[in-house]
């Protein structure tokens, strides 16, 4: 019989808190080329690696405090997590990298559908808290959580090799944030070396056998983090492009994408609150420290071959039109399972 670890110090939690906000950053801002080298810059550390953190913090004890790791309440708060990108970067309503959006309301909708629907809500949320768990803790919470259909599909052999492709994907995709094909090689080594020493001195201080509920942020702490989130607003959305906050017509409609999916959320969370536990699954995940470095090398290959290619471009147009359907079908999904 596995012995109780017991309560886990606050030392512990925050060294958990480290590796998740470093897997939400990793997969937000390296997978997509916006800052190949996050973990090894000072100024990321003081405005990208807190914004990531205490967005994932604060809408992880929201789901699991009152609910449950069920999609239908992970999905509505990572879609919170991405409308940062209205007040703090304003991409929302005006993209850097596109002069002419098509705008509805005052946003930018393809950005918007993308940015919120699929890549906050899945790469740098809903993604690290499955990884999270499912390599760093004992419990299985999130997968139990997905939908049947899904938990399959991951069991299935088709998904082991995706897996593996998977990464060269990312690769593909971070390829076209990179200079050259050596920030490529260099992003991708660095980073991905930078998370796996972390996973290796978690698991040998024993952190594996915690569950993931046990590191939580408690009450005091949640406020301490819903303040600090607060504060990286307002000095974020002062500081980063201020000249480009539109008029209130186009913060009405951010404003109504708040509104709507906090009441995606509470409905989601009230819900799950009330589902039984779940039963346990067959699949495990393999997080091997040499699988680990099997992906990363696979990241590695993708990203320096789109440098050398300019493949990666393809792959980003095909990844946004994907993301964008797979964001509004989960959208479509989750208002299906909490309203009919």
């Amino acid at each position: 019989m596995e012995r109780d670890p017991g309560e886990p110090s606050i030392q512990m939690r925050a060294f958990f808190w480290l590796i998740l906000g470093s897997l939400s950053v990793y997969f937000a801002e390296v997978v997509s080329g916006s800052d190949i080298f996050p973990f090894f810059k000072p100024v990321s550390w003081i405005l990208v690696f807190p914004l990531y953190t205490l967005h994932t913090l604060v809408l992880w004890t929201a789901v699991f405090r009152h609910g449950r790791g069920r999609l239908y309440a992970l999905f509505p708060a990572g879609a919170l997590f991405g409308l940062y990108e209205a007040y703090i970067t304003k991409v929302i309503w005006s993209p850097t990298w596109n002069e002419a959006p098509i705008r509805l309301g005052g946003v930018a909708i393809v950005e918007t559908l993308l940015l919120v629907l699929f890549w906050h809500a899945f790469m740098a949320f809903i993604l690290p808290l499955f990884l999270a768990e499912t390599a760093l803790t004992s419990s299985r919470e999130v997968l139990i959580g997905l939908p049947v259909r899904a938990r399959s599909a991951l069991a299935s052999n088709a998904a082991s090799r995706l897996a593996y492709i998977l990464p060269v994907v990312g690769g593909l995709f971070q390829s076209v944030g990179a200079p050259t094909p050596f920030d490529s090689l260099a992003s991708g080594a660095l980073n991905s070396a930078f998370l796996i020493v972390l996973t290796v001195i978690w698991r040998r201080r024993g952190g594996d056998r915690y569950r993931f509920r046990d590191l939580l942020p408690g009450p005091k702490g949640f406020r301490i983090l819903l303040v600090l989130l607060g504060a990286d607003y307002l000095l974020l959305g002062s500081l980063l492009r201020p000249e480009e906050l539109p008029g209130l017509g186009a913060q009405a409609t951010v404003w109504f994408l708040y509104v709507f999916f906090g009441l995606l959320l509470y409905t989601g969370v009230r819900l799950s609150g009330r589902e039984e536990e779940g039963s346990s699954t067959p699949y495990e995940l393999n997080s091997s420290v040499r699988r680990m470095g099997v992906m990363a090398v696979l990241f590695i290959a993708g990203s320096v071959i789109g440098s050398l290619t300019g493949l990666g471009n393809v792959v980003a147009l095909f990844v946004w039109v994907l993301g964008i359907a797979f964001g509004l079908t989960t959208l479509g999904l989750t208002i299906r399972k909490l309203y009919f």
